[in-house]
């Protein structure tokens, strides 16, 4: 008689989440963007909830919880309830570098976190301000290595993006840059337009406007191939091998049913693989779509985290 109840009682729950995930949703979705405004994975994020909300027929709200290197927007999505109704666009230093770097991170992505897409690689761009004697990258790592720590280079903090290029690039060149940590992605922009600093690297769309002006001159693109937006060679071209990329991906809370993330995964790669939206929403936020699997997505993250700790030994990063 136990054996019964016992499988009635999993038949009950099975045929209750069955039921469940079918009506998936009945009720508003929220995205959590651990980054700012305006980032590529924040662009990214508004524009996907528009879709998913016309699709849908429920509102999809975005909700930018940033902080502590996007920490407090990702420990709020590994504690989310595992039901769909929370979505997470992280970016590489929330997946991959901050377990590494950080000793106490209340959340483990490969644990906490199911992988639903990889939304595409985010293409950087190195410039510096024009008043610096530099065409190409190894003219501004000549200069680097005759004069040592001459050269400011700006970062929106320790552990970032473009603090990890820098590092890089002097390991790989043995040249020395000063660098020049600031909070934000604009006050290091601002410091770099004004002179106080040499060299900026963020997206081409966010520079763009001052290589027009004159303002900045842009020596590399860090991506896989050329940016549409500036006429640039790749560090690659240059003879500058990085194997490493930032990028922006998907996740729900573990234990969100599989055919939820299915359902998410089907409706995102549409847009993804959409040249319409590419052209409207990626390309503009210097993103260059991938799409696939949550599998695939899920053994990249593993990937990844290799890499980020080989960077992180690299910038000789930890944090207390």
């Amino acid at each position: 008689m136990r054996i019964i109840q016992c499988a009635l009682i999993s038949l009950l729950l099975f045929t209750t989440l069955t039921s469940y995930s079918q009506e998936y949703p009945s009720r508003p979705i929220k995205i959590i963007q651990p980054l700012g405004v305006g980032t590529p994975a924040d662009l990214f994020s508004r524009a996907i909830a528009q879709q998913l909300s016309e699709k849908f027929g429920h509102a999809v709200i975005v909700e930018n919880k940033v902080g502590a290197n996007g920490l407090i927007g990702m420990d709020a999505c590994a504690k989310a309830a595992p039901d769909g109704y929370t979505i997470c666009v992280p970016s590489f230093s929330q997946v991959s570098l901050n377990p590494v770097v950080y000793p106490n991170i209340p959340y483990e992505p490969l644990k906490d976190l199911a992988p639903v897409v990889f939304v595409g690689f985010i293409t950087s761009s190195i410039s510096v301000n024009s008043t610096l004697p530099a065409l190409s990258i190894k003219e501004l790592v000549e200069l680097a290595k005759a004069k040592p720590e001459s050269i400011n280079w700006s970062s929106w903090g320790v552990g970032s993006f473009s603090h990890l290029y820098m590092s890089w690039l002097e390991s790989t060149t043995g040249a020395k840059f000063k660098h020049i940590p600031f909070k934000t992605i604009d006050q290091a922009l601002t410091a770099t337009l004004a002179g106080e600093t040499q060299v900026f690297m963020n997206t081409p769309g966010l520079v763009l406007p001052h290589v027009k002006s004159g303002k900045l001159r842009i020596l590399a693109i860090a991506g896989p191939k050329r940016s549409p937006l500036l006429d640039a060679p790749t560090l690659k071209e240059q003879g500058y091998n990085a194997d490493f990329l930032s990028w922006i991906g998907v996740t729900v809370p573990t234990g969100t049913p599989k055919d939820i993330i299915q359902k998410l995964n089907v409706e995102m790669n549409k847009a993804i693989t959409d040249s319409k939206f590419v052209e409207r929403v990626l390309t503009p936020a210097s993103v260059e779509a991938v799409g696939g699997t949550p599998e695939e997505f899920g053994a990249f993250m593993k990937s990844d985290r290799e890499v980020a700790t080989k960077l992180a030994k690299i910038a000789k990063i930890t944090f207390n």
